[in-house]
């Protein structure tokens, strides 16, 4: 289970929420998947229909997460209607509320499905037109976070070190190259998909940065990319990531990204 912040804490705080709120909110029960935070379905007297609580990551920072980027971002996602609007952001980053969507879930035979690929695609090209006020996301520097914390950890392999040597000029080269910076997702994963029926949604902007769309492309189907450099771009990311994850708590410090 993630590390989170206990749920009866956050829940014992509900007076603090700007929500017109009249008596404690009742847990409806866990909503399974994620591996980043944990989400809780709950329903607040004062409010119609049920909310998500989601306890966000301890560690967010060490994972790559500047929560008040996401936050710049999803407001910038749930005013063009890509995203829904999230009900309250606790300005200390312990979680977010945010409203539940009666929708379904996307699985992996929906990125294969060409209608429904379609439909995403037009969506991220929706992503695409976005510019928060972010800054562009240097891939050196944020792998670079990754492997310090492994370092720090004692947890970086010989063959490890040798691999991540070679593999910075290129990544250094490809930061510097004149592709076209464009809000990414960075997280395109099925469960990340929301489908009304009528309209996509897109949830968990966590890891998004203005960044190379490509990723997002790459999440879907590696032979949608065209800059050859993602396919190993996007590996390193998840298996650096797979490894800080698997850092004890205690070997896991919480730097920025």
């Amino acid at each position: 289970m993630p590390d989170t912040v206990g749920l009866q804490t956050v829940l014992a705080s509900w007076r603090e929420w700007p929500l017109p709120i009249s008596a404690p909110p009742k847990v409806l029960g866990p909503i399974p998947g994620g591996r980043t935070n944990r989400n809780v379905k709950i329903e607040a007297p004062g409010i119609d229909g049920p909310l998500i609580l989601r306890l966000n990551n301890r560690r967010s920072a060490a994972l790559g997460i500047d929560r008040d980027a996401e936050a710049q971002i999803l407001f910038s996602a749930a005013n063009a209607g890509i995203a829904p609007a999230p009900l309250h952001q606790d300005p200390e980053h312990r979680f977010a509320l945010l409203p539940f969507i009666k929708a379904r879930v996307w699985q992996a035979a929906d990125f294969a499905n060409s209608q429904q690929r379609a439909r995403l695609l037009r969506l991220l090209r929706s992503v695409r037109e976005l510019s928060p006020a972010t800054a562009t996301r240097s891939y050196h520097a944020y792998l670079s976070h990754y492997i310090q914390q492994l370092e720090a950890a004692n947890a970086v392999t010989p063959e490890l070190r040798q691999r991540w040597s070679e593999f910075v000029p290129p990544l250094k080269a490809f930061d510097a190259a004149p592709w076209p910076a464009q809000l990414t997702h960075h997280d395109l994963i099925p469960e990340n998909v929301l489908d009304t029926g009528g309209r996509l949604y897109l949830i968990d902007w966590e890891y998004a940065a203005i960044g190379h769309a490509d990723i997002d492309l790459w999440c879907i189907d590696p032979a949608l990319v065209h800059e050859p450099f993602i396919h190993e771009l996007a590996r390193w990311t998840n298996d650096l990531w797979e490894r800080v994850l698997a850092l004890p708590a205690n070997q896991q410090p919480n730097a920025p990204a």
